[in-house]
């Protein structure tokens, strides 16, 4: 049995009471019902987003056996789940909600929301449609996102896990981690470990970074029905033989970053079990963890409650989900004082009260509201202290994506750490998209690029397949390197690409080495480049 608080049940109960009758006996339980409401309407966008896309599966600007995707679709079946469920759930399902009362009454409350959906909602013949053509070997998006029925693809059904968390977030936004943790944010100094005499010493220090690699250790069915690694585990056995001083993980422990309070299915503490007791401890201040939309699903407990201050790894960011590092550079020219900053943000615990209710799904590091109240500065002001006065390249890390995957648009985060740091950062490392992605320039509004080297290192658990639209002409160009090697444990006919990490070297004469690895292969990077100073426009 989860642990769960008795006054949070008494809460919900009576919230369920309340909305049978459709009357509120007071402001907060009105609040939640007007959240939840919008809730709703963005779940029957996201259904109706994806039976567009599976209406013109076959058009001609789309490859066949290929989906074109909005950011909306990661969400598209839960409508047609909901109702599907209430009758005929399966059988997982069931179990978990007879463990999970909490659960049991979310999924009630979001059926009860939902029930006049039924005019948008795809027939069963088009469901039925759907599931042949995602059994094998699955269907693609633009953005190498996989439509099929495997472990965390895209129409795995364990996705209710996340949002009938987010669900008891809406219910009761109490329960989230609160405050957020605002120590006072000093930079830690960088420095290359000590390996001992059977391996030298790095020069600099290496940096290894993981995106959205919480999902666990399982087993797959791959080539021939040979058993399978999960990519996670596939990808961290790569990382412990590389010569890494420090491990980053950008943020995502699936399904909902959950701590005891919030049953799983499959975990009763999916934080631990997926991230922490998972990760290969680098030593002492030289681990760290990000904050993400999945991290978020689960009240923020899992990353705040366990990884950041139960465990031992993550113990230099003192309980924050935020940190700074630093790397000097050596004088030159008579100019001294100059180092590489960076630093690791939350862009999702501030992300729907900055984006509205969206499944945390859209980055932001606050808010700038006109009402003292709307104003959520706490992580934007940690970021203008640490930055006031430095000098040199600065290195931004977040859970979300700071440009659309396709075009490289800049977004409302690219903005809101641009206004923050004072200017546009020198490298900026990203997941939440499930791919490793090299981009040339981000597009900043319709004439300017953005001088920040550009990078997505999100594959490092959630299978995916090619992303045929950054092979469109008119991005093409814009994209130096994009993870579509196929991944020879699975048959030709799936598209499995292979899941990765980087590497970035960052060097006392300002510039820095990247390298993309994919999994099987630790000695010769996908993509590998050395910057020089002058090229991240370093004075």
């Amino acid at each position: 049995m989860s642990i769960v608080d008795t006054n949070f049940m008494s809460h919900l109960e009576s919230f369920q009471s309340q909305l049978k009758v459709d009357k509120f006996d007071n402001a907060e339980d009105a609040e939640a019902y007007v959240r939840l409401k919008k809730f709703s309407a963005f779940l029957a966008d996201c259904h109706l987003d994806l039976r567009k896309a599976v209406e013109n599966i076959d058009s001609p600007v789309t490859p066949l056996g290929y989906l074109h995707l909005t950011s909306k679709t990661e969400f598209g079946l839960m409508v047609h789940w909901l109702n599907k469920w209430e009758t005929s759930p399966p059988a997982w399902f069931s179990e978990w909600l007879a463990k999970s009362e909490l659960h049991r009454m979310a999924f009630d409350i979001l059926r009860y929301l939902t029930r006049d959906l039924a005019a948008i909602e795809m027939s069963e013949q088009e469901y039925q449609q759907l599931m042949a053509q995602a059994k094998s070997p699955g269907l693609v998006g633009d953005d190498g996102t996989i439509f099929g029925l495997a472990r965390y693809e895209q129409l795995d059904p364990k996705w209710m896990v996340a949002t009938l968390n987010y669900v008891l977030n809406l219910v009761h936004p109490a329960d989230i981690y609160h405050p957020f943790p605002n120590p006072e944010l000093r930079p830690i100094a960088l420095s290359p470990k000590a390996r001992g005499p059977e391996k030298p010493d790095n020069p600099e220090p290496v940096l290894g970074i993981i995106g959205d690699w919480g999902g666990g250790n399982y087993a797959e069915t791959g080539r021939n029905n040979a058993s399978v690694a999960s990519p996670a585990m596939r990808v961290i056995e790569d990382v412990k033989k590389q010569p890494t001083d420090y491990l980053i993980h950008l943020g995502d422990t699936y399904y909902a970053g959950t701590a005891e309070s919030r049953l799983g299915p499959d975990s009763a503490h999916e934080e631990l079990d997926n991230l922490v007791s998972l990760w290969p401890d680098q030593g002492q201040g030289r681990n760290f963890t990000l904050n993400s939309n999945h991290e978020m699903y689960g009240a923020g407990k899992g990353i705040f409650g366990t990884a950041l201050t139960q465990s031992e790894y993550f113990a230099a960011q003192n309980g924050a989900s935020v940190f700074a590092l630093e790397y000097p550079i050596r004088p030159t020219d008579g100019k001294e004082g100059q180092s590489w900053l960076v630093l690791g943000l939350d862009s999702a615990y501030y992300s729907d009260t900055r984006n509205g209710i969206k499944m945390y799904m859209e980055g932001a590091i606050g808010t700038d509201g006109f009402l003292f109240i709307d104003r959520h500065r706490k992580q934007i002001e940690m970021i203008e202290n640490v930055c006031a006065g430095h000098q040199g390249p600065i290195m931004v890390m977040t859970h979300h994506n700071p440009c659309d995957t396709i075009t490289a648009e800049t977004n409302i985060l690219y903005d809101q750490v641009c206004k923050a740091i004072g200017s546009p950062p020198s490298l900026w490392y990203w997941g939440h998209v499930h791919n490793g992605i090299v981009y040339d320039r981000m597009i900043v509004g319709k004439d300017t690029t953005s001088v920040t080297k550009s990078r997505c290192c999100g594959h490092g658990a959630v299978p995916f397949g090619p992303a045929w639209g950054l092979e469109n002409a008119a991005v093409k160009d814009n994209i130096d390197y994009y993870a579509h090697c196929h991944d020879p444990a699975f048959s030709d006919d799936v598209p499995r690409m292979k899941n990765g990490y980087a590497l970035v070297t960052l060097h006392d004469d300002g510039g820095f080495t990247e390298s993309f690895y994919e999994v099987g292969d630790t000695e010769n990077p996908a993509y590998s480049r050395r910057w020089t100073a002058a090229e991240i426009g370093l004075a």
